[in-house]
Formats: C-alpha cells, sequence, structure tokens
C-alpha cells in the first residue's frame, strides 16, 4: 500500500509538474503559432506535413514502440535490454530508410512532390537517428517518474523550436524554418536526456533472453503505427488528391485544436501510463487515478474547446489573417473529434498501462479503418474538408466502447467526469457565441469575452461542485507543495 501511495502521490507531482511545464510552454508555443500564420502561407504548412509523413512515422515507431515494453513491465530493465533495444531500432530505421530510397521516385510521386521537396523529407531523415540514443534514457526517466526532468527537456525543446522557426520564418526561409528548427529541438532534446539519464551506448544483437519484451514491444509497434496512419490522412489521402494548401489548412486546424485541448491531455496522459503500469495490481488504486485523470482533463480542457470554437472567426480575423479562413470549418469537426479524444486517449493509456494491448491495438484497428472509409466517402463529397468530417464522426462510436472496455477494469462515474464539464462548457460556450454580436472584432473583445466565459464557468462549476471540488483542489496544491 505504501509504494502504491508513493507512485499516486508521484503521479500528482508530476501530473503537476508536467501542467506547469504546459503553462510556460502554452503562449510560446501558440505565439510561435500565430507568427508563422503571418509569416508563412498555407501551402508552407502543407508541404513540412508532406515531407515530414515519413518522418514522424519512424520516429513514432523508434520511440513509442519496443520503449514502451520497457516502460510497462515491473522488472526494471538492464542496460544489456537497453543495448539491444537501441541496436534493433536502429536496424530497423536503417531497413525503413533504405527501402525508402529504393521505392523513392514512386512514393515521391505518388504524393506529388517535387525535388525541393524531397531534400526536405531527406534531410528529415536525420531526426530518427538523432531521437535514438535519447530514446532510452526517456524509459528511464519514466520507469522513475522524475517528471521535472520530463518538464525541463520539454521546456527547452520547445523553446528552442519556437525560437529558431519564428527567426527564419521571418527572414524569409520558408518551408525550411521548420525543417532546421525541429532537426536542432531533437538534438537539444535528445542531449539533455541522456545527460539526465545515461546508458552504455552499444550496439547489440545477442536477443537471448528477450523474446518476452520483443513481443510486447511488436504490440506497442504496431498501436503506434496504426495510429500514426490514422492522424495523418490529411497528407496521405488529402496531400494527393487536393495539393499542399489543404493539407496546410487541415494541418493549421489540427494544431488549433490542439492547443485548445489536446496540449493538456497529453500532459496528463504522459504521466498516466507509467504510473498505471507500476500500480496495476491494485484495481482501488488504477479506479481512482483513472476517475482523477478524466475529471481533470474534462474540467481543464472542455471549457477552451468550447470558448475558443465560439471565437474562432474572430481569431482568425483579427491574428492570423483572412488567409487561414477556408481553415475554420476543418476546425470545428477537429474540435469534436478533441472532445471524444480526452477520453481515448487517456483510455487506452490505460489499457496499455494494465498490460491489456491487444484490445487497445484492436479498437486502434478499428478507430483507423473507420476514418479511411468516412474519409474516402466525404471526400468526394466534400473535398478536403471530408477528412475533418471524417474524424469527427468515428470518434464517437471509438469512445464509447472505450468506456466500456475501461469500465470492465475500472468503474467511473461519468456524470462528474464527463456530464458536468461538458454541460457547463456547452453553456457557456453558447453564451460567448451570443454575447459576440453585440461586439466588433478586436484583440480587446476577443479578450474580454474569452476572460467572462472562463469566469462564468467557473463559476457555475463551482455552484454545482462546491465542497468536493474545493477539498481536491486543497490536496492537489498540498501534493504539488512536496519534493520527491
Amino acid at each position: 500500500m505504501k509504494s502504491i501511495n508513493s507512485v499516486s502521490a508521484k503521479t500528482m507531482q508530476g501530473a503537476s509538474l508536467m501542467i506547469l511545464r504546459t503553462l510556460v510552454l502554452y503562449p510560446i508555443g501558440f505565439l510561435a503559432e500565430v507568427c508563422l500564420s503571418r509569416f508563412l502561407q498555407p501551402q508552407d504548412f502543407g508541404i513540412y506535413a508532406m515531407a515530414s509523413f515519413v518522418t514522424v512515422i519512424l520516429a513514432g515507431v523508434l520511440e513509442v514502440g519496443l520503449t514502451a515494453s520497457l516502460t510497462q513491465r515491473i522488472k526494471k530493465p538492464s542496460q544489456f535490454e537497453f543495448q539491444i533495444l537501441f541496436s534493433l531500432q536502429l536496424l530497423v530505421i536503417s531497413l525503413l530508410v533504405f527501402a525508402l530510397f529504393l521505392l523513392g521516385p514512386n512514393f515521391f510521386d505518388w504524393l506529388k512532390l517535387d525535388s525541393s521537396v524531397r531534400w526536405i523529407m531527406l534531410v528529415l531523415l536525420l531526426c530518427p537517428w538523432i531521437s535514438g540514443i535519447g530514446a532510452m534514457s526517456h524509459v528511464q526517466l519514466e520507469r522513475e517518474l522524475r517528471y521535472s526532468v520530463f518538464a525541463k527537456i520539454d521546456i527547452l525543446r520547445g523553446f528552442s523550436y519556437c525560437t529558431i522557426a519564428v527567426l527564419l520564418a521571418f527572414y524569409g526561409w520558408g518551408v525550411w524554418s521548420f525543417v532546421v528548427a525541429i532537426i536542432i529541438s531533437t538534438i537539444v532534446r535528445t542531449a539533455v536526456a541522456f545527460r539526465n539519464a545515461p546508458w552504455t551506448v552499444r550496439f547489440s544483437l545477442n536477443f537471448s533472453g528477450m523474446e518476452k519484451t520483443l513481443r510486447s514491444g511488436l504490440l506497442f509497434q504496431a498501436s503506434t503505427i496504426t495510429s500514426l496512419f490514422r492522424d495523418h490522412i490529411g497528407v496521405i489521402l488529402a496531400g494527393p488528391l487536393f495539393g499542399p494548401q489543404a493539407v496546410g489548412y487541415l494541418n493549421w486546424a489540427k494544431n488549433m485544436t490542439f492547443y485548445s485541448s489536446q496540449v493538456f491531455t497529453q500532459v496528463v496522459s504522459r504521466v498516466t501510463f507509467p504510473s498505471i503500469s507500476r500500480i496495476q495490481k491494485s484495481p482501488t488504486a488504477v479506479q481512482e487515478m483513472v476517475q482523477a485523470t478524466l475529471k481533470y482533463i474534462n474540467i481543464i480542457t472542455f471549457p477552451i474547446i468550447f470558448i475558443f470554437a465560439a471565437l474562432i472567426p474572430e481569431f482568425v480575423a483579427v491574428i492570423f489573417t483572412s488567409k487561414w479562413t477556408p481553415a475554420i470549418p476543418v476546425f470545428y469537426f477537429y474540435s469534436i473529434r478533441m472532445l471524444g479524444s480526452n477520453i481515448t486517449t487517456v483510455h487506452i493509456s490505460v489499457l496499455n498501462g494494465l498490460g491489456h494491448i491487444r484490445t487497445s491495438l484492436r479498437i486502434l484497428v478499428w478507430w483507423t479503418f473507420l476514418d479511411w472509409i468516412f474519409a474516402g466517402v466525404f471526400c468526394f463529397w466534400f473535398g478536403f474538408h471530408g477528412v475533418a468530417i471524417a474524424y469527427a464522426i468515428s470518434v464517437i462510436p471509438i469512445s464509447i466502447w472505450l468506456l466500456f472496455e475501461v469500465n470492465k477494469w475500472a468503474k467511473i462515474s461519468f456524470y462528474q467526469t464527463l456530464y458536468i464539464p461538458f454541460l457547463v462548457s456547452g453553456s457557456v460556450g453558447f453564451l460567448v457565441w451570443i454575447l459576440k454580436t453585440w461586439f466588433e472584432p478586436s484583440w480587446l473583445s476577443i479578450g474580454v469575452l474569452g476572460l467572462l466565459g472562463m469566469f462564468t464557468y467557473i463559476t457555475l462549476l463551482f455552484l454545482i461542485e462546491g465542497h468536493s471540488l474545493l477539498k481536491e483542489i486543497q490536496i492537489f496544491l498540498r501534493t504539488l507543495s512536496n519534493k520527491y
């Protein structure tokens, strides 16, 4: 029980640190997004998304797949195991890069990429190689629940990326602003992680005693690849059909919904997975952690989504300029997706943390299948907007499925975690939408309406939940003040 309490305390403290990290990076990242949206064109965003697709797939496989099996495992991994998985990952990456070179001409022609974009893609292949060393360091940090180090890594990486990208965009580097910024920030992330969790870097392919870890790792790999191909339908499908500009609109709307919702969801989900892995033998502890995680994610993100959605036309007109107007409908559909993703992201982390990787993989496969089927149909009717429509529709049955699956292991009160935040946030969003018709679009009106919406939301939430919410906040702050 003592160890469970220790993990729970570290989890809460970790979540606190990661939320503080988010509060530091959020305004920096959003300001950078505003600057990049003003300095660059939609096609620049689209070209980068199309060129970086392969790199994103490789990096996702490298960092999330096999390494996640070591994070989930109860027994502490040895240096030998680190070396084996590192070597295997480099081998896989090398084979995939070689295959890309062999299939390059046909692949590039299919995506309709010109020669300059092809060079960008090849340069970006440096990122998975650089990340390889840092991946094992991240395993150690996650297993030890050293979230203060993660906060430091993310702040340094985010600050370096935003600063470099904005400066280069200002001086006319175009799409190369993204490329240079991501390479330098990847180097920063890897260096800081390795310094805080060093390990003996050595190439070895002696798989003796690693069969179970590799089998588990392959399941994580499959889940990761499935998710990445689902999340990049806009590049794979819309890119060849509608061109880089359409992909740019999709990517911009995705970034905006990330800042309005997923940035917080991913923070908490990142903390949940290793923590659930440590307490998976205590059903009561798992239930309490899942309940608290969902509740705080929804309480924080739902009002941001609804208020941002009410004000997005004014945001575009005043802040981002009219060239992004075609992306507004995409944002609305992505926002629906994000409401459901608050549930799905956490619940998939819970299933993985409990060791039910096959179940989460099966759900992810069906989710990907639905996304692709719906996207193909709706793109035929609605152009590139069909991708966003497909995302909005498919998340509904998948969220319900995950709710039932997680409920087998942790009984959740949906009234507190879902219904109350949704109804209160929706009402406040509707109020802001009504009030904005009385004002001319400006920085001042956007700020006033946004603050008024949040104040109204907090007031209503305390009126409904009052005493229990205050008590939970006190516990949260007390935990935050303790060192570990």
